[in-house]
């Protein structure tokens, strides 16, 4: 393996163990003040202007939605005979899917009790909805910025991108199903999932190149 698979490898493991030790420590209520303060505060902006906006923002967000929207972006970029795009958001879904349920099940922690906007079902850490939102749209951003198009044009999408990825994090809070640590925590572990697909797809492609300059 190329060296600089190795640096993408130790980043995104690194990551997954910060996000493996913040489940052990939420399971053992290292973080309920933190939790139920955050809970509070994201409750309290809510608002009849507000709520439409982060009901949709959960139903858009879902884990069905973000594989409906990356297995059509796989296929616009198959269309046009790219390969690298495809595969890395293949594998960060890939990651991102295994990961929650996998996390969901080894800490089986209970959803905040106060009031839903939405509903809302299994175990509450970490937030799916976190972890997809930057395996998917972070990636996306990322990949936008990869881009030859105009660094203006890249940047303008890149940032709506994120803001939007931003919105689906404090969604979670906003309609009181998860607690802060489990955004918190499903952010970081989509980071590694997100590393770690583009780590192994760019190993890929420098093997390819490698092969067709022999």
């Amino acid at each position: 393996m190329k060296r600089s698979f190795w640096k993408y490898l130790w980043i995104s493991i690194i990551l997954f163990a910060i996000g493996v030790m913040l489940g052990f420590g939420e399971k053992a209520g290292w973080f309920q003040s933190f939790n139920v303060a955050t809970v509070k505060w994201a409750s309290s902006l809510r608002s009849s202007y507000l709520n439409p906006y982060f009901i949709g923002v959960d139903k858009f967000a879902k884990t069905s939605y973000d594989i409906g929207v990356g297995l059509t972006i796989i296929v616009i970029f198959s269309l046009l005979k790219r390969w690298k795009e495809p595969l890395e958001l293949l594998f960060s879904l890939i990651f991102a899917g295994i990961s929650v349920e996998v996390l969901k099940l080894a800490f089986r922690v209970p959803r905040p009790h106060f009031s839903w906007l939405v509903n809302a079902s299994s175990y509450s850490y970490p937030s799916g909805h976190s972890v997809g939102a930057i395996a998917l749209y972070g990636l996306l951003a990322y990949m936008i910025m990869k881009t030859k198009m105009p660094k203006s044009l890249s940047y303008t999408l890149s940032t709506i991108l994120w803001i939007f990825a931003a919105s689906i994090l404090f969604d979670r809070l906003y309609v009181g199903v998860h607690w802060g640590m489990d955004v918190i925590g499903g952010a970081i572990i989509g980071f590694a999932c997100l590393i770690l697909a583009v780590g192994i797809v760019e190993n890929m492609k420098k093997a390819k190149e490698v092969q067709e300059s022999k």
